[in-house]
């Protein structure tokens, strides 16, 4: 059996991208002497950062005649035309050509509405339009309706629903009416680009930077939920107290970045915050060191991978309160509305004890996370394993 994974997320995507390339790991060691495995990437410059990682990659761009298809699939008259032409597009039949049995997608993705014949595995991060629709980057311009869409048409058709959290898993069958078995929890992991071979020494990045060690930093694309207006609030909170910390942003710019740098403007807060936008992944563990904690206030989840990489570079988090199931006790807890809240937990990561608490705690959620994926690879092979057999059946 041959099980092809599908990268169709770029570097700048930020953890989706890095979450893909974990998951592309985990499947090429679960595969090794038992399944074929191939990755297909639908951006050329993909091909290069798998091949760093020692994986091989091959590229299926989506043709017009694909995204024809996509839009074809969901017109009432479809299902009676394709029972008589049997048409597949460029992209199913390129993995046809590969002999591919199994599709694996590895974000969430409505690329499965390109596959007519073959099965496929679908990947589920969150259910953030429903949990807080407020939010423009999953309610403007039909953006919620698209996910719902997706939803309910497409996921109930997957071999395996990969999720992040049995949290999730619980949500989509309880919101879709999904068998709750067609869901496997998956935990994230930390990006493998912030393991020291891949990394750059953090002097040379303090150093190419112009910074000094010493910051808050909170690795995040500008969108309105990562809540990065609550960190500015409470340094405003912190300098009426006369204490000044500095707070460091990385990632690109979805949009939301000009309405923080207009704050940071208002606020007379140049002097404390640094934009530093996009940046290469060799560069991220030595922000990572260089800070003295990692502060994410944000409104999405109920998973994120920054968490993960305060842990494993030995940093002090800052963890959204309703968040908590991810992070336990390894993160002070805050109310991501409550700028004060956030303002006296930087205060309490400053403190030798309470840090070297939380960086204990850190380790000990990290051998926690690491069970439990060992624990969810052992069940994917058996789905897998089973899938393979009943493969068997036809031509």
């Amino acid at each position: 059996m041959k099980i092809i994974a599908v990268l169709e997320d770029v570097i700048t995507t930020g953890g989706a991208f890095n979450q893909s390339l974990n998951a592309i790991i985990r499947m090429s060691r679960i595969c090794q002497e038992r399944f074929e495995f191939e990755v297909f990437s639908t951006h050329a410059a993909n091909i290069n950062y798998l091949k760093q990682l020692g994986i091989n990659c091959t590229l299926a761009n989506v043709s017009f005649k694909d995204r024809l298809l996509a839009i074809l699939v969901k017109s009432s008259l479809w299902p009676h035309i394709r029972s008589r032409i049997k048409f597949c597009g460029p992209f199913e039949k390129k993995i046809n050509e590969h002999k591919g049995d199994l599709v694996y997608f590895l974000a969430q993705s409505q690329s499965s509405e390109f596959l007519q014949d073959t099965n496929f595995i679908t990947t589920v991060f969150d259910l953030c339009h429903r949990d807080t629709p407020e939010f423009p980057e999953v309610r403007s311009f039909g953006e919620f309706r698209g996910r719902e869409q997706h939803l309910k048409n497409n996921i109930s058709q997957a071999l395996i629903i990969i999720t992040e959290s049995d949290q999730l898993s619980a949500l989509i069958s309880a919101r879709y009416g999904i068998d709750r078995e067609r869901c496997l929890a998956m935990p994230l992991s930390s990006s493998p680009f912030l393991q020291a071979e891949f990394s750059v020494d953090k002097g040379l990045v303090m150093k190419k930077y112009e910074m000094t060690e010493g910051y808050f930093f909170y690795p995040g694309q500008f969108w309105s939920h990562k809540n990065h207006i609550r960190i500015l609030e409470a340094l405003i909170q912190l300098r009426s107290s006369g204490v000044l910390h500095r707070v460091v942003f990385s990632g690109g710019d979805q949009g939301n970045r000009a309405h923080i740098e207009n704050f940071v403007s208002m606020h007379s807060l140049e002097d404390q915050v640094r934009f530093l936008g996009f940046v290469p992944a060799d560069d991220m563990r030595g922000l990572y060191e260089g800070s003295v904690a990692v502060i994410m206030p944000t409104y999405f989840g109920p998973t994120n991978i920054p968490p993960l990489e305060a842990w494993l570079t030995r940093k002090p988090l800052i963890y959204s309160a309703h968040l908590k199931e991810q992070a336990g006790d390894a993160a002070i807890s805050v109310d991501p509305d409550d700028a004060l809240q956030l303002a006296e937990a930087m205060i309490e990561c400053t403190k030798k004890e309470k840090a070297e608490l939380l960086i204990e705690l850190g380790d000990l959620r990290l051998k926690s996370i690491a069970r439990q994926c060992e624990s969810s690879e052992k069940e994917l092979l058996i789905r897998l394993a089973r899938f393979e057999v009943r493969r068997r059946c036809w031509a």
